[in-house]
Formats: structure tokens, C-alpha cells, sequence
């Protein structure tokens, strides 16, 4: 374990940020979030005592107090919850280096770490259909809708046939893709298949999360121009979301049959 006081933030970045993560990142995380983080895992190790799983719980409380503001919607609560949300995301992305700097890293960890997620993804989904539900006038399908998104949101097939082959890969609490018996690239199933997984990724954490923060950030602008409720966007898009997300679950779910899977 490197003595804190011979850390460096460029020897923070190189401990903390090595291929196998780097290579796991999304877009957003390689152009942003990972030219942040190591200045904040250098500041956590090299000036306080505070442990990789400490981040990780502050992660998930920012997390899940930004999902929950989205239930009430004004020009404060709007842009606390897009803070919130993208703080938690990047101590989702700090406590990992945390670890790797501090030679802490363990499957505990990488256990908080998941389970944040899943209680992250479930508040943000919550109090975001809650708004559906009031900009509605609490009508009975957009409570369908957010029960649906929050009954759904775990890749439930995934998650029951790596129970039953006793496998630990590919189970994701928020909605990760298998390979197991994908139809050939040249048929036409197999395409539109490819297609399918080329944009699975938007339906997964933080992509999904992005996603909200982008609708809360049209809404905030409605909200500076003084523009009326009718038009807001993330009680809609939270809608459309939940929607497509227990599609998705189900689709994955059905592709567990394949024969295939069970080898």
C-alpha cells in the first residue's frame, strides 16, 4: 500500500485508473468523470482517513436524495438533484480508486457498490413517475406505469438463471445483457438483435441516469422562462422510460429459455 504522502495526483490517476476499468467506461466517464476523479481520490488519501466503502455510502445517499427530489419538481429542487446525481456518480467512480490506491480492493466493495446502484436506480425511478403521477392528476395509468418501472427495473431473468447454474457473470442489478444464444449477426433476428444490444447500454446505470439528468436540465430551463407545467419533459420521458425498461427485462428474460443458456 503507497504511502499517502508520496501520492501525487498523476500517481493517483495510474493506481487508481488501471486498463480493465478504463476499458469497461462509457463515453461519458473516459471524457469527464475519470479527468475529475483522481484529483478527489487524491484529496480522499492523501488528506483524510476516510475508507472506500465511506465513498461508496456517500454515493449512494447523494444518489438516492437526487433520485427522490425529482418527485418535486421546481428550479431549486431541479438543480440540486442534477448535482446530486452526477456527485454520486462521481464518488461511484472515485471509492474504486480509493481502493486500487490504497490497496483496499475486495469483493465486498464491488458487493456495497452494486447494491447502491440498485437502490440509486429505484429512488430516481420513484420519484420521478411520482411526478408523472401528480402532473397527471394522479390518474390510474400513470400509477401502472411507475409500479411497472419499479417491479422491472431488475434484470430478473439474468438474475434467476445465475442463481440456478450457480453462475456469478453477467448478473447486473440494473439491467445488464447477455450473450447466451444470440442469433446469428446475418439473419435478420440476428440484426436486429445487434441493434438491440448497440443501444441497451441507454436503459443501464449511469447511462440511464445521464439520460434523467438531461430531461431535468430541459425542465430547468422551462422553469427559468417561466414556462408552464404542461410542457415538462422528465415526468414523460420518466414514463416512456419505465415502459421500455420492463420490455427489455421481459425480452431478456424470454431469451433465458434458449437452449443454448443451459449448457
Amino acid at each position: 500500500m503507497p504511502e499517502s504522502s508520496r501520492l501525487t495526483v498523476a500517481r493517483t490517476r495510474r493506481l487508481g485508473q488501471d486498463h480493465a476499468h478504463l476499458d469497461a467506461d462509457p463515453t461519458y466517464a473516459r471524457v469527464v468523470i475519470r479527468h475529475v476523479s483522481p484529483w478527489v481520490t487524491y484529496a480522499v488519501v492523501r488528506f483524510s482517513s476516510l475508507s472506500a466503502d465511506a465513498i461508496t455510502v456517500m454515493s449512494i445517499s447523494a444518489g438516492i436524495g437526487g433520485g427522490l427530489l425529482t418527485a418535486f419538481p421546481s428550479l431549486t429542487t431541479n438543480l440540486v438533484a442534477i448535482a446530486l446525481l452526477q456527485l454520486a456518480y462521481l464518488l461511484d467512480v472515485v471509492d474504486g480508486e480509493v481502493a486500487r490506491a490504497r490497496g483496499t480492493s475486495g469483493k465486498r466493495g464491488t458487493y456495497l457498490d452494486l447494491v447502491g446502484h440498485f437502490l440509486q436506480n429505484r429512488a430516481l425511478y420513484a420519484g420521478s413517475t411520482f411526478a408523472l403521477i401528480v402532473v397527471t392528476g394522479y390518474a390510474w395509468w400513470s400509477i401502472a406505469v411507475a409500479l411497472v418501472g419499479i417491479a422491472f427495473a431488475s434484470a430478473f431473468g439474468e438474475q434467476a438463471r445465475n442463481q440456478v447454474l450457480g453462475r456469478t457473470d453477467s448478473a447486473s442489478p440494473h439491467g445488464g445483457r447477455s450473450d447466451h444464444g444470440s442469433a446469428p449477426a446475418t439473419s435478420v433476428g440476428g440484426r436486429l438483435y445487434a441493434a438491440y444490444r448497440r443501444a441497451a447500454f441507454l436503459w443501464n446505470y449511469p447511462a440511464s441516469m445521464n439520460l434523467f439528468c438531461i430531461a431535468l436540465a430541459a425542465d430547468t430551463t422551462r422553469f427559468a422562462l417561466e414556462a408552464t407545467a404542461d410542457g415538462f419533459i422528465l415526468p414523460w420521458f420518466a414514463g416512456t422510460f419505465a415502459v421500455t425498461l420492463a420490455l427489455k427485462q421481459l425480452i431478456n428474460a424470454a431469451r433465458q429459455l434458449s437452449p443454448a443458456v443451459w449448457h
